[in-house]
This record gives structure tokens, C-alpha cells and sequence, in this order.
């Protein structure tokens, strides 16, 4: 009886964890109106938004080589993602919030 109390517990709790990812993809995309559509943002909303709000870039304006550097920054911190992850994040930072020419 105990090994099938088990399974059902650990099927609960996955099944709790699948939902919580959703409600947080969820929160993002919700969290992420007025952001232009373009090549990356998703990657950006999926990855970034666990962890700040949408005002990150908007108050940040940098070039894509300083969003990028930012970004890796971040991977020291913890952050787990791909080099075409960065690249695609980077790309979109750069061109939707990069720095204003003067």
C-alpha cells in the first residue's frame, strides 16, 4: 500500500509542477503587452520573466553587445540557456531596446 501511496504522490506533484510552469508562462505572456513582436521575444519572455518585470529594458538602453554581456552575466548567475538562446535574446534587446542613436 505505502508503494502506491508513492506513485500517486509523486503523479500529483508532477502534475503540480507542469501546472505551476504553465501559470508562469502564463504570467509572462500576460506580463509582456506593448513588447514588439519580433525575432526572439518569445525566448526573452519564456526565459527572463521568471525573474523581472517587464521595466528591466525598458529603463536599460544598451547596445546588442551589452545586452549580450548581460545576458552571460546572468548564466553566471544561474540562468540555463543555450547559445542560440542568448543570441535570439540578444538580438531582440539590442534591436527593440538598444540604445537611441543621438
Amino acid at each position: 500500500m505505502h508503494m502506491g501511496f508513492f506513485r500517486i504522490s509523486l503523479g500529483v506533484a508532477a502534475g503540480l509542477l507542469l501546472c505551476l510552469a504553465a501559470l508562469a508562462q502564463r504570467s509572462a505572456e500576460k506580463a509582456s503587452p506593448g513588447f514588439p513582436d519580433a525575432p526572439g521575444k518569445e525566448v526573452l519572455v519564456a526565459k527572463c520573466f521568471q525573474c523581472h518585470g517587464p521595466t528591466m529594458w525598458t529603463a536599460q538602453r544598451q547596445d546588442r553587445r551589452a545586452w549580450e554581456a548581460t545576458l552571460y552575466r546572468m548564466v553566471g548567475r544561474g540562468a540555463l540557456w543555450t547559445e542560440d538562446e542568448i543570441k535570439a535574446m540578444a538580438d531582440y534587446l539590442g534591436a527593440v531596446y538598444g540604445k537611441k542613436p543621438q
